[in-house]
C-alpha cells in the first residue's frame, strides 16, 4: 500500500544530509522505479507559491521534488496547494494545536505569510478527478481555496469558531527554528 511505498521510498534516502535532499532522492527513487514499472501515472502533491526566489526553504523543496520527479520521465500529474484545512494536515493540525492550548501567542513574522487554503475535500476532489486522466500527465495544476489568508487570519478563524479568546502578538525576532520549539 501507500504506507509502504513511502517507507521503501524514504528509507532509500535516509543516508542523505538533509530534508530537502532525501526528498529529492526518494522522487528520483519513486520516478525511476514508476518508469520500470511501466506505472501508467504518478500523482505528486507539492506545495504552493509562485518561484520568484522568494520561496521558503520549505516551499522550494516541495517544487525541488516534482521537478526531480519529473526529471525520471515518470508521467506525473503535479498539484500544488497551500495550507490544507482538515485533520490530519500538518499546519492544520499545528494551527488547531496552537489555537487549543495558547491563549496568548508571541508570533514571528511568519504568521503575516499569505496562503490560499484549500479544504481536504476540495483537495481530495481534485486528486480524484486525476486518476486515469493520462491528458493531466505532465502538467501542474496549482489549486487552492477562494480566499487568501494569512497564518494569523487562520488563527483567529480558528479561534472564533471555537469560541476562543485569542491574541497574538507580532515580534520580529522569532525565526522559524526558534518557532518550531515553541510549537
Amino acid at each position: 500500500g501507500i504506507d509502504v511505498a513511502y517507507y521503501l521510498i524514504h528509507s532509500l534516502a535516509a543516508g542523505e544530509a538533509t530534508f530537502a535532499e532525501r526528498d529529492r532522492v526518494a522522487a528520483r527513487n519513486l520516478g525511476e522505479a514508476a518508469v520500470r514499472a511501466g506505472v501508467r501515472q504518478v500523482i505528486y502533491l507539492g506545495g504552493l507559491g509562485e518561484n520568484r526566489g522568494r520561496l521558503s526553504a520549505h516551499l522550494k523543496s516541495r517544487q525541488e521534488t516534482g521537478e526531480a520527479l519529473r526529471a525520471t520521465g515518470a508521467p506525473v500529474t503535479e498539484f500544488r496547494a497551500a495550507v490544507i484545512v482538515g485533520s490530519g494536515s500538518l499546519s492544520f493540525e499545528m494551527i488547531r494545536h496552537l489555537t487549543e492550548r495558547v491563549p496568548i501567542m508571541i508570533c514571528p513574522r511568519w504568521v503575516d505569510t499569505r496562503c490560499q487554503p484549500i479544504a481536504i475535500r476540495d483537495l481530495l476532489a481534485y486528486l480524484v478527478a486525476a486518476l486515469g486522466r493520462f491528458d493531466s500527465v505532465g502538467r501542474i495544476f496549482e489549486i487552492g481555496g477562494p480566499d487568501v489568508l494569512t497564518y494569523g487570519d487562520m488563527i483567529r478563524g480558528y479561534a472564533k469558531l471555537r469560541g476562543l479568546k485569542r491574541v497574538l502578538v507580532r515580534v520580529p525576532v522569532l525565526t522559524p527554528r526558534l518557532s518550531s520549539y515553541w510549537v
